[in-house]
C-alpha cells in the first residue's frame, strides 16, 4: 500500500512543498509498518534506502564500551539511514522502533530522479545531513572522553589499590599488636622488672625506632638473623618468637642487644618483656606504614587533581608542560608497569613556563603516550624530551614499538581513523590532540620507521599572531 500526498504534507521534511513533489514522494515511497520492539536496519548492512519516520518512533542504538546505547530518535516527519549526497556505505547502527510505527522508504537509486523533480528538498536533506553530522561529531567526542576517563579510572584505580591495601593490612596487624600490649604490661608488673631492667627495654626500643630499620640486608643475612634471633628467644621463653625474630631483624636489633638485658631482667620475665618490645616496635613500624601509605594516596590525589586542573579556570595560564607530562605518566603507570616497560624522563632545566591551558595539553599528552604504550610489546622503550628550541618549548614522546606504516601515516590526524579495533577506539584522540596544539597555536608532528616513532609537539613560548615556526 502507497502513501497519498495528503498523509505526507503535515510532516516536517516535506511541509510546504508542491502538491507534485509530494506525489512523486508518495508514489516512489514504499511504506513498511513495524511492530514495538521491530529492526528497521540493522547495523552493517548495505545503507540503500533513506528512511522517513510518519508515525511512531524510532530508536538508533549502537555499542559503546561493551554497551548497548541510545544515539538517535527519530520521531514523525524527520529522517535517517541513507540521504543524498552521504558517503555512508553500511548502516553505522541497529534500529528498533519503540512503538508501533509506518515509516516511507525511499532506495537510494531514486535520489537523482528525487533532486531533479524537487531541490527545494534536496537544500532541505542537505540541512538535515550536516545537522547529523555535527550531532556524530559530538557524539564520537563523547565516546572518546568517555573512554580517556575509562582508562584514567582504571589507572586511578591501579594506582590506589596498592597503597590502599597497605593501610588496610597495617590497620589490621596494628590492631592484633595493640591488642598484645596490655597483658604484656600485666606480666611485667606481674614478675616486678626493676628499674634497670625497664631502662634497658627502653633504650632498645628507642634505639630501633631512631634507626628505622634503615639498614640494608641481603636475603641470605636476612635468614640468618632470623634463625639465631628465633632459636635465642625460644630458648628464653618468648612466644611466637618467630613472628618477634622477623621484627626484630626488620628493626636492626641483635641477639647481643638481648643478651644485655639479662642481668637486669628475670628469666621469668625475660619472655614478657621482649615480646611487649616486639609488639611495640611492629606497632611503630605498622604506623610508618599507614602514614607512609597515606602519603602515597595524597599524592595520587595531588597528581588526578594536577592532571585535570579541577581548581583552576579553562583559561590559559602559566604552565610547567614537564608537570603535565609527569602527572600524565602517573595517571597511564599501571599500563607501563603492567607491559614491564622502561621510561626515559629528559627534562632540561632550562624548559620555560608557558601561557596554556594545561587540563588540554594533559589530554594531548594522554592520547599520544597511550598510544605508544598500546604499541609497545613487553619490555619496551618509552621517551619523554622536553627542551626549549629558540621562540617555542618542544615536547618529543618516543617509542620504539613497530611504527606507523607508510600508507596510515598521513591519516593519523583525520577524524574517526583509528587502526584499532571497534569499541577499542575512536580515531579522534590524534585529531583532538592536534586541534588542541593548533588552539595554542603550536605544531604537531610526527616521524616514523620500524622501532622508531617520535611524536614532537612545539608549542609557543609567547603566542602571538606574529610567531613564525
Amino acid at each position: 500500500m502507497s502513501f497519498t500526498p495528503d498523509e505526507l504534507a503535515s510532516l516536517e521534511l516535506l511541509s510546504g512543498l508542491p502538491r507534485e513533489h509530494l506525489e512523486w514522494v508518495a508514489g516512489h515511497g514504499t511504506r513498511v509498518s513495524l511492530q514495538t520492539g521491530e529492526h528497521m536496519f540493522e547495523r552493517g548492512h548495505e545503507a540503500d534506502s533513506m528512511w522517513l519516520v510518519v508515525s511512531g518512533m524510532i530508536q538508533g542504538y549502537e555499542e559503546i564500551g561493551g554497551h548497548w546505547v541510545i544515539v538517535a530518535t527519530t520521531g514523525p516527519g524527520q529522517v535517517t539511514g541513507m540521504l543524498p549526497f552521504s558517503r555512508m556505505t553500511h548502516y553505522p547502527r541497529h534500529t528498533v522502533a519503540t512503538e508501533p510505527s509506518v515509516v516511507l522508504r525511499l532506495p537510494k537509486s531514486d535520489f537523482k530522479e528525487m533532486l531533479d523533480v524537487s531541490p527545494e528538498m534536496g537544500q532541505r536533506l542537505v540541512a538535515v545531513m550536516s545537522d547529523r553530522v555535527r550531532g556524530d561529531v559530538r557524539l564520537e567526542q563523547q565516546n572518546e572522553k568517555m573512554m580517556a576517563l575509562g582508562r584514567l579510572s582504571a589507572g586511578l584505580a591501579h594506582e590506589l589499590n596498592n597503597p590502599a591495601s597497605a593501610v588496610r593490612r597495617a590497620a589490621s596487624i596494628l590492631a592484633e599488636q595493640r591488642k598484645r600490649l596490655p597483658p604484656l604490661v600485666t606480666a611485667l608488673v606481674r614478675h616486678q622488672v626493676c628499674d634497670a631492667g625497664l631502662d634497658k627495654l627502653e633504650r632498645l626500643r628507642a634505639a630501633a625506632v631512631e634507626r628505622g630499620g634503615d639498614h640494608v640486608l641481603s636475603e641470605l643475612d636476612r635468614s640468618e638473623r632470623e634463625d639465631e634471633l628465633a632459636d635465642w628467644l625460644e630458648a628464653h621463653g618468648v612466644p611466637e618468637s618467630w613472628e618477634v625474630a622477623g621484627t626484630f631483624v626488620e628493626s636492626g636489633v641483635a641477639v647481643e642487644d638481648l643478651v644485655d638485658l639479662v642481668p637486669d631482667v628475670s628469666e621469668e620475665a625475660l619472655g614478657a618483656a621482649l615480646a611487649w618490645v616486639g609488639a611495640g616496635l611492629a606497632s611503630d613500624r605498622m604506623v610508618w606504614e599507614i602514614a607512609s601509605a597515606s602519603e602515597r594516596i595524597a599524592e595520587l590525589v595531588a597528581s588526578i587533581k594536577t592532571y585535570s586542573h579541577m581548581d583552576r579556570s579553562p583559561e590559559h595560564k602559566i604552565t610547567d608542560v614537564r608537570v603535565g607530562l609527569d602527572s600524565t605518566l602517573t595517571m597511564l603507570g599501571h599500563k607501563i608497569r603492567k607491559k614491564g616497560l622502561s621510561l626515559e624522563r629528559d627534562y632540561a632545566d632550562d624548559v620555560p613556563l608557558i601561557p596554556a591551558n594545561a587540563g588540554e595539553l594533559n589530554q594531548v599528552w594522554t592520547n599520544i603516550i597511550d598510544n605508544a604504550i598500546d604499541a609497545l610489546e613487553e619490555g619496551g622503550r618509552l621517551r619523554l624530551r622536553a627542551r626549549r628550541n629558540d621562540l617555542w618549548v618542544e615536547v618529543e614522546i618516543a617509542d620504539d614499538g613497530p611504527g606507523i606504516p607508510e600508507e596510515t601515516r598521513g591519516r593519523i590526524f583525520e577524524p574517526f581513523f583509528t587502526t584499532k579495533e571497534v569499541g577499542v577506539g575512536t580515531g579522534l584522540g590524534l585529531g583532538i590532540a592536534q586541534r588542541i596544539v593548533k588552539s595554542h597555536q603550536g605544531h604537531i608532528a610526527v616521524q616514523s620507521e620500524p622501532g622508531h616513532t617520535v611524536f614532537s609537539v612545539r608549542l609557543p613560548v609567547e603566542p602571538t599572531s606574529h610567531v613564525k615556526s
